[in-house]
């Protein structure tokens, strides 16, 4: 997916002339000073503390990174479009807004991406909302080299907001991590991998354009709170026993790509069990290990393997 060009699918409004009023309802006044609008964040900013001792922004608009994103005609109009639809949801999942921190599984076979919060008063995620995938290229199994059009399975991050995807608007996976830098082409293994707009991709992971204004604006909220890492876990359907059991079946002359798959159950296990995001690392050959309070001892024996 090149998630950098300028077009877009769906047509912006005309914001040039009624940007000023727009700004204004969205928190941010286009005619005010640099020094005025800094002099009156000053005075306003609320925080709270976090269990871990971070403190996290009550209101994104005091966050520099939210007031840049904002600059751009699509971010505001995404959270202008989904801000009360957002609150609502939090509201109706019980669950305090804004979260301390968000996490997006998704799921290949079943064409989904989970949405979770977790508040800040507990180390446990809820999920928040399940939106459709509505174009996914490839077969299960991970990517491994540029042009396959595999969309990535692994355990990731969104590392960068593109308010200017040809796709409306486009959160970046820092795919390649560690493990597909052992496992995929050491010399082409390929990129550019987004959660993006547009029902249309290739190799990318596509939901709707409502979807990703709501999902966008909430991943602003989320950085703008103070999460520098928003975890996304991809995995090819749901990890448990019988769907592994299956996927070995279809796939059991591929016995790389069934060594993967049980390499990512641990991580999905741990959730699973905990609502808490498994703590993973690599092990230079490839596998991902579950370290620290995540670790446990396989019923085989084998320390549980997996990682970032």
């Amino acid at each position: 997916m090149k998630g950098l060009k300028s077009g877009m699918r769906r047509p912006v409004p005309r914001f040039t002339a009624r940007f000023g009023l727009l700004a204004l309802a969205a928190g941010i006044g286009v005619t005010a000073s640099a020094s005025t609008a800094r002099a009156q964040a000053a005075r306003s900013i609320e925080t709270v503390s976090t269990r871990s001792g971070s403190a996290f922004l009550l209101d994104p608009l005091h966050s520099e990174f939210a007031r840049e994103q904002l600059r751009n005609p699509r971010v505001l109009r995404a959270r202008i479009d989904s801000r009360y639809g957002i609150k609502k949801l939090y509201r109706d999942r019980g669950l305090p807004y804004p979260a301390a921190e968000i996490f997006i599984r998704v799921f290949k076979r079943e064409r989904v991406l989970e949405l979770w919060a977790r508040p800040r008063e507990t180390n446990r995620f809820m999920l928040l909302k399940s939106y459709p995938i509505c174009a996914l290229t490839g077969a299960v199994g991970p990517k491994r080299r540029q042009g396959d059009r595999q969309t990535p399975e692994g355990f990731y991050e969104i590392d960068a907001f593109n308010p200017s995807s040809e796709y409306l608007l486009s959160l970046h996976v820092n795919y390649p991590n560690a493990v597909d830098r052992v496992l995929g082409d050491r010399h082409a293994p390929g990129g550019s991998i987004y959660i993006h707009g547009g029902c249309k991709t290739l190799g990318c992971i596509a939901v709707t354009d409502d979807a990703i204004e709501e999902l966008y604006w909430i991943a602003v909220e989320a950085r703008a709170g103070g999460q520098e890492r928003i975890p996304v876990h991809i995995f090819p359907a749901r990890m448990t026993e019988d769907e592994l059991s299956r996927l070995a079946g279809s796939f059991r002359n591929r016995p790389d790509l069934v060594a993967f798959w049980k390499n990512l159950q641990p991580g999905y296990e741990y959730f699973e069990r905990t609502r808490s995001l498994p703590v993973l690392t690599t092990d230079g050959r490839g596998r991902y290990v579950l370290t620290g309070a995540s670790a446990h001892r396989r019923a085989d024996g084998e320390d549980a393997v997996l990682r970032r």
